[in-house]
C-alpha cells in the first residue's frame, strides 16, 4: 500500500500573502516550508512591510501612485495600485498551476487589491483559494463595512473564500490572552490550511486528489469552509476529524449546504480500511446528500503527527448570526484557557475544550 510517494514535479503552487495581514502569514510559512513546489509572494504597497518580509519574491504594487508608503486604509488605492501593477501580477499568476491566498480586509491593501488579483486569475483560469481574516468588531462599523465589501466582490471572482473573523480569537481564546499571541495563533491557523493544502496537491499516494479534481471542487459557487484535524494514534481519527469540522475559527458557514467536499488523509504509515470508511463516512453524513465527496490518501513520511486529515467543503452557505441575547445563555467558551502547549495546535485546543479530551501530544 501506498507505493505512489513521490511528489508531484510538475506542479507549481503559488502562496500570496496581500497587505499587512498576508506578508505576516508569509513569515510564519517561509521557515516552515517543505515543499519546493509552493512559491511565496508578498504583495504589497508599503516598502518598509515588503523589507521585511521573508518570501521568494517581494511585489511592490502602485510604486508610482504610493511612492511604497501604503494604501492608507483606502482600498480604492489598493485597486488602484493592483492595477498600475497588473502586469507584474499577470507574469506571477500565469507561473502558477493553483493559487491560494492569505489577506486581511478591512484596510487598504489587501481589500482593494484581492479581488483584482482574484479576478486576474480568474480570467487566466487558475483555481483560487483565499483565507481572509475580518476586523475586530471593536475596530468600528466604517472598517468593518469596508471588510464586508471587500469580501463580498472577493466572493465573485475566488473560486473559495475561508474567512477567519477576528472577534472569534477573543471567543475562543479569551480576553486574557496576550495581543500577539493571538495574531500569532491566527497565522498559525492560516499557515496549517495552506501547508496541508500544499502536501495534498504535491503527494500522491493509494488515492489522489489530482489537479482536474481541485479544480473540480472549486468550481462549486458559495462559501467554503475549511479544516485540519492532527492526532498521532489511529483511535483518536474521530476526534481530529471533529476538529476539522468543528474548528471555531471557521464556523461560519454551514457545512450540510456544500455541494462539493475533498477528503485528504495524510499518514505516516499505513492507515485501516476501517478507520478510512469511518471518516468518509462522518463527513458524507455532514453534506448535502448530492455533493461531490473527493477522497485522498497520501503517505508522507515527514508529517509532524503521524495521521492528519483536511477536509474542504464548497459550496455553501453562509450560517445566520446567532442574536446576542441567545448567545449570553450559552456556555462561554472563553473561560476555558487552552494550555500554554496547545496554543498553536487548533484542533489540540478543540480537544480541550470537548468531552472526552484527548490524551494525544500533538
Amino acid at each position: 500500500m501506498f507505493q505512489l510517494i513521490q511528489q508531484n514535479d510538475g506542479l507549481s503552487i503559488g502562496v500570496f500573502g496581500i497587505g499587512g495581514c498576508g506578508c505576516n502569514t508569509l513569515n510564519s510559512i517561509f521557515e516552515q516550508r517543505e515543499s519546493e513546489q509552493a512559491h511565496l509572494y508578498s504583495v504589497n504597497t508599503d516598502k518598509v512591510v515588503l523589507e521585511h518580509t521573508q518570501s521568494d519574491e517581494a511585489v511592490l504594487i502602485g510604486a508610482e501612485l504610493t511612492h511604497g508608503y501604503g494604501a492608507g486604509a483606502d482600498p480604492k488605492v489598493g485597486l488602484q495600485a493592483a492595477e498600475e501593477s497588473k502586469d507584474q501580477l499577470l507574469t506571477l499568476i500565469n507561473g502558477c498551476d493553483i493559487i491560494l491566498c492569505a489577506t486581511g480586509l478591512g484596510g487598504g491593501t489587501g481589500t482593494g487589491a484581492s479581488p483584482y488579483i482574484a479576478q486576474l486569475a480568474s480570467e487566466q483560469g487558475k483555481p483560487i483559494i483565499f483565507v481572509a481574516t475580518l476586523p475586530f468588531s471593536s475596530e468600528g462599523q466604517f472598517r468593518s463595512n469596508i471588510a464586508q465589501a471587500g469580501l463580498n466582490e472577493l466572493k465573485e471572482h475566488a473560486n473559495a473564500v475561508i474567512t477567519l473573523p477576528n472577534d472569534q480569537l477573543i471567543e475562543v481564546l479569551g480576553n486574557d490572552i496576550g495581543l500577539f499571541d493571538a495574531f500569532k495563533h491566527s497565522n498559525q491557523i492560516l499557515h496549517s490550511l495552506i501547508k496541508s493544502l500544499i502536501d495534498m496537491l504535491c503527494f500522491q499516494g493509494l488515492i489522489n486528489v489530482d489537479l482536474n479534481d481541485f479544480a473540480k471542487i472549486m468550481d462549486c459557487q458559495g462559501d467554503a469552509v475549511l479544516g485540519v484535524g492532527k492526532c498521532n494514534e489511529e483511535s483518536e481519527l474521530t476526534t481530529a476529524l471533529n476538529g476539522a469540522l468543528n474548528n471555531p475559527l471557521v464556523n461560519q458557514v454551514d457545512m450540510s449546504s456544500s455541494t462539493g467536499v475533498i477528503i485528504q488523509v495524510n499518514c505516516k504509515d499505513e492507515i485501516s480500511l476501517g478507520s478510512y470508511n469511518l471518516i468518509t463516512d462522518t463527513v458524507r453524513q455532514q453534506v448535502s446528500p448530492n455533493a461531490l465527496v473527493i477522497c485522498g490518501v497520501s503517505k508522507i513520511e515527514n508529517l509532524a503527527t503521524n495521521y492528519e486529515l483536511l477536509v474542504i467543503a464548497t459550496g455553501a452557505s453562509s450560517k445566520m448570526v446567532v442574536d446576542k441575547t441567545q448567545s449570553d445563555s450559552s456556555p462561554d467558551i472563553a473561560t476555558s484557557k487552552p494550555k500554554p502547549s496547545d496554543i498553536f495546535d487548533i484542533p489540540a485546543f478543540i480537544r480541550n475544550q470537548s468531552a472526552p479530551p484527548s490524551k494525544s501530544a500533538l
